[in-house]
Parts: C-alpha cells; sequence; structure tokens
C-alpha cells in the first residue's frame, strides 16, 4: 500500500509542476509549458524543495514505459502519410538545416566556453618519447 502512495506522490508533483508550466505559459510567458514546468521542476530539487526519492520511484516507472507514450504521435503521423509525403523535400530540408545549426551551434558554444588545454612541447606525452628523448641525449 505504501507503495501506491509514493507512485501516486511522485505523479502529483510532476504533474503540479506540468500544470504549473502550462498555466505560466497561459499567462504569457514566452517558454512552453512543458519546458517551463521541467524547468521549475529542476529549480525545486536545486533548492531541496523537492526531494529525488519523492519521484524517483514514479520518474524510473515513466522512464520504463516512455516507448508507449510515443505510440499516439506514431499512428498520428502514420495517418498524415499523404500531406508529409507531398511536403517531404521541404521537411527534409529543414531537418537537415536544423541539425547543421545545431551541431554548429554546439561546436562553437563549446569551443568557447571550453578552451583547449595548452599543450606543452617539451615535456613527452608517452613513456615511448621519454624514452626517445632520453636516448637523444
Amino acid at each position: 500500500m505504501l507503495e501506491y502512495i509514493d507512485y501516486l506522490t511522485g505523479f502529483a508533483i510532476l504533474t503540479g509542476f506540468f500544470l504549473l508550466g502550462a498555466f505560466l505559459h497561459g499567462l504569457g510567458a514566452p517558454i512552453p509549458g512543458g519546458v517551463l514546468g521541467l524547468i521549475l521542476f529542476f529549480l525545486a530539487l536545486q533548492a531541496g524543495l523537492v526531494k529525488l526519492k519523492w519521484v524517483e520511484r514514479v520518474a524510473r516507472l515513466l522512464l520504463r514505459h516512455m516507448v508507449l507514450l510515443f505510440v499516439p504521435l506514431t499512428v498520428g503521423l502514420m495517418e498524415m502519410g499523404p500531406l508529409l509525403s507531398r511536403q517531404a523535400v521541404a521537411i527534409t530540408a529543414s531537418l537537415l538545416v536544423s541539425v547543421a545549426a545545431v551541431v554548429l551551434t554546439t561546436g562553437l558554444l563549446g569551443s568557447w566556453l571550453l578552451p583547449a588545454e595548452p599543450q606543452n612541447e617539451t615535456e613527452p606525452q608517452n613513456e615511448t618519447a621519454m624514452e626517445a628523448a632520453e636516448a637523444s641525449r
């Protein structure tokens, strides 16, 4: 019985943050409600307002069955087959451009935020190089 209460508590917390995000989006927040709820949930976890053990059990359950949550989306896409086939070139082009933009942005941001460590040219990098340096002396 206690196990069910853990599941219900975790589900209520997750649903509450989702609904809070949707409510704030409805008030005019420019971020989608689900994303806003996830951000608020993360901040609540970091602040200690929500304990991980309260939601961990239901999160594992949802992750274990996540594939089932995509079935309605897949069925909807299958029903829109004729429309998707007429727009295949535009969809493919937009997917390629968006993937390239994400890869480029991630790479540039990563190189900007994580500068390369300078390598010391005088120090050998491995034992073989050390042995070669000693042999040349």
